[in-house]
């Protein structure tokens, strides 16, 4: 079967959209002609099964980006013609309905949610109108994705979805991970963040919470996120007197990843209660690369991260948006330090309640099969 595969996320990259589009892949090209359509400069290098197509666009505006990344991916599907359809934005998203395929809409996040957090001018009618783009790529799907059940009783609050059974939930996964020894614990604990530095993310917000913490812990971030995000965060080490205890870095990619995550004792994702985390929902792939690295994660107590985490198992959970929360549970790990080669191993034992990524490929694939 001939299927396109598109998303408005550049691939590959080191943010988890491109993970996630990279893992969904596995299983799929190995028993289709997968064409992958995704924003980038260097397509992956050709490969069985898979055929990757990037759009170099250089447009800094984002509505127009997007409008040109449907022109884009119109294109190749009046060439490649596709038995089936898989999308992830109402960019590209749009064209199912207009080409009549067998489609997949996978939605991960909905713009008309996440565009306020990041362009503050995107406005009431531009986010009405994604609005309505998003409503018509439920109504034409033949199936929809999601990775969480929070994400899917959005979708049923929100819109109207006819027969609710085409939601399929399938949470993002990890690649199995050979255990590594804790480390020790007899000088600061070492707690490390991965991922973006977009403001729904809390890791900006969290810094302030080191300063009375030093001698204790230290952080690293390996982030990417806007310039003013990365000067931001400069001058907030600066104002708290941070900068020899937290470090930004460059992201991790996935072979350094491996080598890397295993040194630190717990793993940060410090997101707020925002709309975009509590009301649409999430599922962090940073989460799945602490605990595939036996790290504890100290998260806030949100719908969306319990669906990941359990309290004393794999993580310290507090109070979302309590700086104070936040704090005390950062107090509470080095506390326990003792125990942390304990925890270590609980949180790798969690794993067996969590889907690997090949076994969501598999799920993927047999939404696929039975669509087209």
């Amino acid at each position: 079967m001939r299927i396109v595969y598109a998303s408005f996320d550049e691939v590959p990259s080191f943010k988890a959209a491109s993970t996630h589009i990279l893992a969904n892949c596995r299983e799929v090209m190995g028993r289709h002609d997968l064409t992958l359509l995704t924003l980038g400069d260097t397509p992956l290098p050709p490969q069985a099964g898979l055929r990757h197509i990037t759009a170099a666009l250089r447009e800094k505006n984002y509505l127009r980006r997007g409008l040109a990344f449907r022109e884009f991916v119109r294109y190749r599907l009046r060439h490649i013609r596709p038995a089936l359809f898989h999308f992830r934005t109402p960019w590209e998203g749009l064209l199912a309905g207009q080409t009549g395929l067998p489609s997949v809409y996978e939605v991960n996040g909905l713009p008309s949610v996440e565009l306020p957090y990041l362009y503050r001018d995107a406005g009431p009618q531009v986010l009405e109108v994604l609005r309505q783009w998003e409503q018509r790529c439920l109504d034409h799907a033949s199936a929809i994705v999601c990775p969480s059940e929070r994400i899917r009783t959005c979708l049923l609050s929100r819109y109207r979805v006819r027969d609710p059974g085409r939601i399929n939930v399938i949470p993002n996964g990890y690649d199995p991970v050979a255990p590594t020894p804790s480390p020790a614990t007899d000088g600061p604990l070492r707690a490390v963040y991965l991922g973006t530095l977009h403001p729904w993310q809390g890791i900006l917000w969290s810094l302030r919470a080191f300063a009375p913490l030093r001698g204790r812990w230290e952080l690293d971030i390996y982030g990417v996120g806007q310039r003013a995000w990365l000067r931001w965060a400069e001058k907030r080490l600066i104002r708290y007197g941070l900068e020899d205890q937290v470090r930004l870095h460059p992201p991790l990619e996935r072979g350094r990843l491996e080598r890397e995550l295993g040194h630190y004792h717990a793993g940060l994702a410090p997101l707020l209660k925002t709309e975009r985390n509590a009301e649409q929902g999430c599922c962090p792939v940073k989460i799945m690369d602490y605990l595939a690295h036996g790290l504890v994660t100290v998260a806030p107590d949100l719908a969306a991260v319990r669906a990941m985490l359990q309290h004393q198992r794999n993580s310290v959970l507090y109070t979302p948006n309590s700086l104070q929360g936040f704090s005390g549970a950062l107090e509470e790990l080095h506390r326990r330090r003792a125990e942390l080669p304990a925890m270590r191993r609980a949180v790798r034992d969690s794993l067996d309640d969590l889907p690997s990524w090949n076994e969501c490929s598999r799920r993927l694939l047999a939404i696929y099969e039975s669509i087209a």
